[in-house]
Formats: structure tokens, C-alpha cells, sequence
């Protein structure tokens, strides 16, 4: 409570304590006090806000004050997120390269069967261009047009953490790991996958590992729940889509996002302690 001195000296229980400038200072000091179990006061006058207490505990709040004044100082600065630029040109070229490898896709098939993600090729040929060409192919135009419109959305959001050429080769980065861990885990198995979705929860991934990042540095735990977010929209949007069901790599989901995390996380530690 604030009051003016004459109503103080009115009560005349308490005694001046501590003074301080500002309003809300005082206010966060007054609370201490009564998180003690003790009455206070705040009074106001030209040189600022004074606490009023009771005389016989006057050394107890006043090692409060000093603990209390302490532990602000060591509280750690909200941490950093470096903002960048959507990179708009990027997805959009992202968006026309897979347009494009689909009409060849259509004018070629055997395309398809030279630069899809298999285990046979990929760990017993050594074919290691597949987990990345892969990402460019699609079974067909609804295929094609689910994973652009996810992925534009989600590496424009990526773009905004990481900047746009960054966040681009850190998605490819991610589908492209996803991809040849995949092959590897189906080996000697007959094993053959495409489509940009490895790519797209990498992104997802990458959304993740900076919120982690910023959740660290901040020593927030709320943070650190809600750098999830991205996995929760990302499990619904799939859902929607069909994750689990026949002719979805749910095991290519989640390696590109387990490389999308293990690459986001220092990479926004990085930027971060650059800014």
C-alpha cells in the first residue's frame, strides 16, 4: 500500500526502512517484506518512495533486501534470437526446382528409379548422391504440392533464425543425413524412398533446436517446452497427411528431424554468441 506521510504519521508503527527512486522498485522490496510475514509500508514524497517497517525486524528485512538485490543481479539476460529475413526467393526457388525435377520426372521415369533413395543402392553401391537427389522427387503432383507448401512455410521460418542461406543448407543438410541414415537402418533390406518430407521435418528440426538454444541460454524452462511446438505442428500436419499410413517413411520423418535438432542446436548457439 501506498500512502502520503501524514497518514503514516497517523499509524506512527512503523519506521522508515529503505528508499528508492522508482515506484516499482520499491513495490518488488515491499514484497519481500511481506513474504517474511511482516506489515509494511510504502510512502511517497518529493525524493521518492520510502518502505516503512517494524523497528525490531529492521536488521532481518534489510538482509533480505540485501540477499534479494543480490540474486537480481545474478539472474542471467534474456537471451538473444537473432532475427533474420525471410528469404522468400529461396523457398520460392526451392518451390521451381521441384516443379521442375517433377516435369522431368514426367517426361523421363526412369529418372525416378536413377535418383531415388535406396539401400541397396546407397550402402551397397555407394551410390551417395541418392539421399540427396531424393529430396527433389516425388510419386506424384499432390505428393509434390504437400511437401512445397509445408516446406515453404516452415523454411521461412527457419530463414527468420538461421538467415536464408543458412537455414536452406542446413534443411537440405538435414534431409540429406535423414535420408542416408534411413538407408543405412533398412539395409540389406529392399528399401527405396523419395520426396522432400526428410527435408521438411529437418526444418522442423532446425525450428526445434533454436528454441532449445534460446531456452538454454535463458535457463527457461517454460522456453524449453514450447521449442516443441514446431514437433507438435509438425505431427499434426502429417497426420492430416497421412503419417503411418502405407507409403509413408515415418522412419525418414524422424531422422530428418533428429538431424534437423543436432544441427540447429549449435548452429544457433553459434549465431547467437555472434549477434
Amino acid at each position: 500500500m501506498i500512502v502520503d506521510e501524514p497518514v503514516l504519521a497517523a499509524r506512527g508503527a512503523l519506521v522508515p526502512l529503505a528508499h528508492f527512486e522508482g515506484m516499482q522498485e520499491a513495490q518488488e522490496h515491499a514484497l519481500v517484506v511481506l513474504a517474511m510475514n511482516l506489515d509494511c509500508m510504502i510512502t511517497v514524497d518529493e525524493s521518492g518512495y520510502h518502505i516503512h517497517g517494524e523497528q525490531a525486524f529492521a536488521s532481518a528485512i534489510h538482509e533480505e533486501f540485501r540477499l534479494y538485490d543480490e540474486e537480481q543481479k545474478m539472474k542471467p539476460e534474456p537471451a538473444a534470437i537473432p532475427l533474420f529475413r525471410s528469404g522468400g526467393e529461396l523457398a520460392l526457388v526451392w518451390i521451381g526446382v521441384l516443379l521442375y525435377c517433377f516435369a522431368r520426372q514426367l517426361q523421363n521415369p526412369g529418372l525416378v528409379e536413377g535418383f531415388l533413395n535406396s539401400a541397396e543402392g546407397v550402402v551397397g553401391r555407394g551410390e551417395l548422391y541418392r539421399p540427396l537427389t531424393a529430396l527433389f522427387l516425388h510419386a506424384d503432383l499432390e505428393h509434390l504440392l504437400g511437401n512445397a507448401v509445408f516446406g515453404l512455410i516452415f523454411g521461412i521460418f527457419a530463414a527468420h533464425c538461421f538467415g536464408p542461406f543458412r537455414a536452406w543448407v542446413l534443411i537440405l543438410l538435414s534431409g540429406f543425413l535423414g535420408n542416408l541414415l534411413n538407408a543405412w537402418l533398412h539395409f540389406p533390406d529392399e528399401f527405396r524412398s523419395l520426396g522432400a518430407s526428410t527435408a521438411v521435418f529437418g526444418a522442423l528440426g532446425l525450428l526445434m533446436g533454436s528454441g532449445l538454444d534460446a531456452a538454454w541460454r535463458s535457463r527457461s524452462y517454460r522456453k524449453g517446452i514450447r521449442a516443441f511446438a514446431p514437433l507438435m505442428a509438425g505431427l499434426m500436419i502429417f497426420t492430416m497427411n497421412g503419417i503411418g499410413q502405407p507409403g509413408t517413411d515415418t522412419l525418414a520423418h524422424l531422422t530428418g528431424m533428429m538431424f534437423g535438432l543436432l544441427l540447429g542446436f549449435p548452429a544457433a548457439n553459434l549465431l547467437a554468441r555472434k549477434a
